[in-house]
């Protein structure tokens, strides 16, 4: 059986370039779980090309949320079919709803998607969701003794959960940002500096 060093759950993890694997290069992976039986994360700076009303749509929720156009992330190449809800709350976490640190919450239950509808359909144009609710396609796991391995091997580095990170709109800045808020400013601009394609 494997052994976790320390767990990096709830935290993140930024993908220092270049990656080989196309999955994870540039990206910032809030971490869910991680211990002796493996690790459970999602990417929070990909977007899908489809938008969340598309999703909902498509989860069978009515044709009419089609018209909503926020966005949808990919949350890993696992199962990228399976719909998740990221937001913030500080209530504690329902049945089937992971913590992720004290605030936010993931879940995979479809009372949350259809939560989520209820919401935009009658929210304003200029309101601005409570719960930061972000929509996620797939997520990132490791077996037993995968991540270690990475960690150890210089393929990630964990730093800590920062909600600000995790909910910010700009998506593609969230990867300099991280680096940024988090001392690898430095590091970030050589490793930029290497000619990416």
């Amino acid at each position: 059986m494997a052994s976790v060093i320390g767990s990096v759950a709830p935290g993140l993890l930024i993908a220092p370039p270049p990656l080989t694997d196309p999955n994870f290069d540039r990206t910032v992976v809030l971490m869910a779980l991680h211990d002796e039986n493996g690790a459970l994360g999602f990417v929070v700076n990909r977007l899908a090309p489809l938008s969340v009303g598309e999703l909902l749509a498509h989860a069978g929720l009515g044709d009419e949320l089609r018209r909503h156009a926020g966005p949808v992330h990919i949350g890993g190449p696992v199962q990228p079919s399976s719909g998740w809800v990221l937001s913030l709350d500080a209530e504690p976490p329902a049945e089937n709803v992971i913590a992720v640190g004290e605030r936010i919450r993931v879940t995979s239950s479809l009372v949350a998607l259809k939560a989520l509808a209820e919401y935009l359909e009658v929210k304003s144009p200029a309101s601005v969701d409570p719960l930061r609710r972000i929509v996620l396609l797939g997520y990132s796991g490791w077996g037993p003794g995968q991540l270690d391995a990475e960690l150890a091997m210089g393929a990630w580095l964990p730093v800590e959960l920062d909600e600000e990170i995790v909910f910010d709109p700009d998506v593609e800045r969230k990867w300099e940002r991280a680096f940024e808020r988090h001392g690898f400013a430095m590091a970030g601009s050589m490793m930029r500096g290497g000619g990416e394609a």
